[in-house]
């Protein structure tokens, strides 16, 4: 509920509420039997596949929303026909913290872990969560968008097994959506004065 003496937030700062309230949010479900409850079987596990794709699509929606507004408070001319949030952080000119080699280009840490979110949300919808497609052609695994147990690294599949996210995982993304969207907010991007 608004109230009329509450002035509602705007641009960029609109943009980032939504982001953290959704990081939030889902990151507080994660903890709920809905998801900590284990990887269910049959049709519910194609169900269980589909919702957190589309939660995951919801926080790149979010992140796309805000380096938009960013974009734009930069005097960034921002391109509606760019949908792709890896893409857009690149061009927003973030500066590029711990590069990182994929498919033979060097990107930032952000963009690749980015680009493994798309390929896990990707893989949960449209293959109900089963490896089908490595990373680079000729590989044999698929860099998932949440980090392994044991460490920084993002963890990695074999092909022909199951992505069966629960807490931590999506703890973890949630984590790294909402800590982008705040360093996002307070850095400005190269080249800006």
């Amino acid at each position: 509920m608004i109230h009329g003496r509450v002035t509602p937030l705007r641009g960029a700062a609109a943009a980032h509420e939504t982001l953290t309230r959704g990081a939030t949010f889902l990151a507080a479900l994660a903890e709920r039997p809905v998801i900590a409850g284990g990887w269910p079987e049959g049709r519910q596990a194609r169900v269980r596949a589909r919702f957190l794709a589309n939660c995951l699509r919801e926080l790149d929606r979010f992140l796309h929303g805000l380096l938009d507004e960013l974009g734009a408070s930069a005097g960034h001319v921002v391109r509606e026909d760019q949908r792709n949030t890896a893409n857009k952080l690149r061009a927003y000119g973030v500066p590029v913290a711990g590069p990182v080699t994929t498919g033979g280009l060097l990107v930032s840490a952000d963009e690749a872990r980015l680009r493994a979110l798309g390929r896990s949300s990707a893989c949960l919808i449209h293959c109900n969560g089963w490896v089908r497609r490595p990373d680079v052609a000729g590989g044999d695994t698929m860099t998932v968008g949440w980090r392994e147990a044991s460490g920084p690294a993002l963890a990695r599949y074999p092909l022909g097994t199951r992505l069966v996210p629960g807490t931590a995982e999506i703890v973890d993304v949630c984590g790294f959506y909402d800590r982008l969207g705040h360093r996002l907010l307070l850095t400005p991007p190269a080249g800006a004065a």
